[in-house]
């Protein structure tokens, strides 16, 4: 599944799982606009035997949340995060590459309004709000892919696609020159994945023609 892209519903069970995460950090972003500086106290009525409802939600989440937003009203341009992790891992296939990070950091910071420069804080999302052991980021291996764990290869087949078109390498990837020597074909195979899978989904409308048109 991990190394060669199959199992298409554990696939889609990863897909699932980092959506419900952007929509966490999406929620995140809006509560730190709506709140910037820290969450509302939590209020007891006159009486003293209840509470007020406003904050009560917010008291009772993982303390690792809290971190996390204690972190993110740090950044300056955490409004655009979730904007940004919503191009990274489906636009940007959750990879970048290790040898040409500068420009990707580039292409990213154009994209998403965040500075270069602060691409690699943004990056830290994830670890700070989903902390799992070494972290969300990895490079599997000799590759100057540098990726987000657990991402479909259908996505990560797009990201390298957007290589291809960045680096203006539709017909020769062997054009990138990487500094590791199993880069292209790393690319290679996630283009191939996301290509069979497209094949697969429009299948039914390549053999029947009026599947689709209600005739």
């Amino acid at each position: 599944m991990l190394r060669y892209g199959k199992h298409p519903e554990l696939q889609a069970c990863m897909y699932l799982e980092h959506r419900a995460r952007l929509a966490i950090l999406k929620a995140a972003v809006d509560y730190a606009l709506a709140h910037p500086d820290g969450p509302p106290e939590l209020g007891m009525s006159e009486d003293g035997k209840s509470f007020f409802f406003e904050g009560l939600t917010n008291h009772v989440l993982p303390e690792t949340f809290h971190d996390g937003m204690a972190w993110l009203r740090e950044q300056p341009n955490f409004r655009r995060y979730a904007t940004f992790w919503q191009q990274f891992l489906w636009g940007w296939g959750g990879f970048y590459l290790k040898d040409r990070e500068g420009e990707e950091f580039e292409w990213m910071a154009e994209h998403s309004g965040i500075p270069a420069d602060e691409i690699p804080t943004a990056l830290e999302a994830f670890d700070r709000f989903f902390p799992i052991p070494n972290g969300w980021l990895t490079t599997p291996g000799a590759t100057d892919i540098h990726m987000l764990k657990m991402v479909p290869w259908v996505f990560q087949g797009i990201g390298a696609h957007q290589r291809r078109i960045q680096y203006k390498l539709v017909d020769n990837l062997s054009a990138l020159r990487p500094s590791a020597p199993y880069t292209i074909p790393d690319l290679a195979k996630r283009i191939s994945r996301t290509g069979d899978f497209l094949t697969v989904a429009m299948a039914p409308s390549l053999l029947c023609p009026a599947a689709g048109t209600g005739t």
